[in-house]
């Protein structure tokens, strides 16, 4: 038997039977992640922890949240949902550490709806309670100017070309963010990077930037042109829930229009698929 005329086909089979299972254990894999969103963005809802967000990868859980406290909690409810391997808590300013021992922590627990939560705070001793000493009550004139600096706004500034400059500086050395394959679903480094962006645009307040979406030349046109708007909108809508004020993103696609070098190898490609962050004049 000549083995040049029997190898390549079973090559070929074998390839195949690789490449069908590599996709059955993708889309297993992406039911299981569903199942474990939805689940326990339930569980969030339950507990009334409505601003908190839930990403899972695998069997691990990111979880995003307005406030640090928020969060703390948020990934103790998502940890406790089955399935679940770990979950990680994400406030506004990046990690939070979900170790006990913060008594602000230990009283952020939350009641069943219409119930008041009361902190008795330290035990006293028994006896009469001293009343405060009256207060002079502030004086006509002093009362106007305290209205008055209330109502007063300060004026929107608008930033100089030195800020502008090194905020722009500052966001060309942010990390590549990454996605699923074909789809607006960031990967987990591509999340992380999110993150380190938010933290970086929270550094330059007074900027306003445009998030841009660029792929590769593969696929259709219209499908890059669709892909690539859906990608720099998921990153500004992440960025909105890390604590940037929207008012301040805005966001386009260029699909394969805009590519940053020739596509000639896989790595070329790679570099192409990308999104930018462009602060406005």
């Amino acid at each position: 038997m000549n083995l040049r005329t029997v190898l390549p086909p079973v090559l070929v089979a074998v390839l195949g039977l690789g490449a069908l299972s590599g996709v059955q254990d993708t889309g297993f894999r992406e039911r299981i992640e569903s199942d474990l969103t939805e689940r326990a963005q339930g569980a969030l809802s339950g507990a009334r922890l409505y601003g908190a967000d839930v990403e899972i990868t695998g069997r691990d859980a990111d979880v995003t949240a307005p406030t640090a406290m928020e969060a703390i909690e948020a990934a103790a409810v998502v940890s406790g949902v089955e399935g679940i391997r770990v979950a990680a808590a994400y406030g506004p300013d990046g990690p939070v550490s979900t170790d006990a021992g913060d008594r602000e922590a230990s009283l952020s627990v939350r009641a069943p709806a219409g119930t008041a939560v009361v902190d008795v705070g330290d035990p006293v001793s028994a006896g009469p309670t001293p009343m405060d000493e009256p207060t002079e009550p502030a004086s006509d004139s002093a009362s106007a100017d305290a209205a008055a600096e209330a109502e007063a706004e300060e004026p929107e500034r608008s930033p100089t070309r030195q800020e502008r400059e090194q905020a722009q500086e500052d966001l060309v050395e942010i990390p590549n963010i990454t996605f699923v394959t074909d789809s607006a679903r960031l990967t987990r480094d591509g999340r992380r990077v999110v993150r380190g962006a938010a933290e970086v645009l929270a550094e330059h307040p007074e900027v306003e930037v445009r998030i841009e979406g660029h792929t590769d030349s593969r696929g259709s046109e219209a499908h890059n042109r669709r892909l690539s708007e859906r990608r720099a909108d998921e990153v500004l809508d992440r960025l909105a829930k890390l604590g940037v004020d929207r008012d301040r993103m805005t966001s386009k696609g260029f699909g394969e229009s805009d590519p940053r070098v020739v596509p000639r190898t896989f790595a070329d490609l790679e570099k192409n698929r990308r999104v930018e962050f462009i602060v406005k004049n």
